[in-house]
């Protein structure tokens, strides 16, 4: 991985995006990271590169939210979640980056736009719901297996419950490390990881700490309102992202 000024505007934003995602700040923003990382780099590439990261994240993340986080809730997602990854790891190159990416943008863009136009509605919490938990957590491993991006799958179901912000963000954050745990022997299996690429993820890991430090700072001085306001004003403007590069 060759260090020059495309590395400095591609590689090092999306590693700090993916530790403010961590800290449970603007989860979806990440969404951008593998596109960019895609600039200088293959995708497999740049996907075993982000996932040894993410895990290592994930371990710092886990023990800052290790009491505030839904247990009833990650009992429905993280087996539905495990599916979605089998199926991932079994049809990974049937599917074109891109394509999965539109996916998930159109499903971000309509999300979000449906939370700003009926904004007033939605201050109720709605109720866990087996079937909607059980289709957004299969379809957040399968992206999440694919391109690493499985956080707005997610956040279709977590957000609208509307949960305390620290339950939220600990909820989201124990269930992507359960997501990242499962798929780390599937990549092994597959041959998308090897120790070249875990060097490259061990060099690049103290960007995601100071990604991780920029999110916390800013969740504890960022209201409750103004926090799912900015989420789901990141989903909108990542998801139209997406939406214009498919076409």
């Amino acid at each position: 991985m060759e260090i020059n000024s495309l590395f400095f505007i591609s590689v090092v934003p999306a590693i700090v995006l993916y530790g403010i995602a961590k800290s449970g700040l603007g989860g979806s923003i990440s969404l951008i990271s593998v596109p960019l990382m895609t600039v200088v780099m293959p995708l497999q590439q740049a996907l075993a590169i982000i996932l040894p990261i993410l895990i290592f994240s994930d371990m710092i993340a886990v023990y800052r939210f290790r009491k505030e986080f839904n247990l009833n809730i990650l009992k429905l997602i993280v087996p539905f979640a495990a599916v979605g990854i089998i199926i991932g790891s079994l049809t990974f190159s049937f599917f074109s980056e891109n394509l999965l990416k539109f996916i998930v943008g159109i499903m971000g863009f309509l999300f979000a736009g449906h939370y700003f136009l009926f904004k007033k509605e939605k201050t109720t919490p709605a109720k866990q719901n087996f079937l909607k938990g059980a289709i957004c957590s299969a379809i957040a491993g399968f992206s999440s297996f694919c391109v690493h991006a499985g956080g707005t799958p997610t956040s279709l179901y977590l957000l609208p419950l509307r949960l305390k912000k620290e339950v939220y963000v600990g909820t989201r954050i124990i269930f992507f490390s359960c997501v990242n745990l499962i798929k780390l022997p599937l990549y092994i299996y597959l041959s998308m990881m090897n120790f070249d690429t875990l060097y490259q993820s061990i060099s690049l890991f103290p960007l995601a700490i100071i990604g991780i430090f920029i999110g916390y700072k800013l969740l504890k001085i960022i209201e409750e309102n103004l926090f799912y306001n900015i989420l789901y004003a990141l989903i909108l403007l990542s998801s139209t992202k997406l939406i214009i590069d498919f076409i």
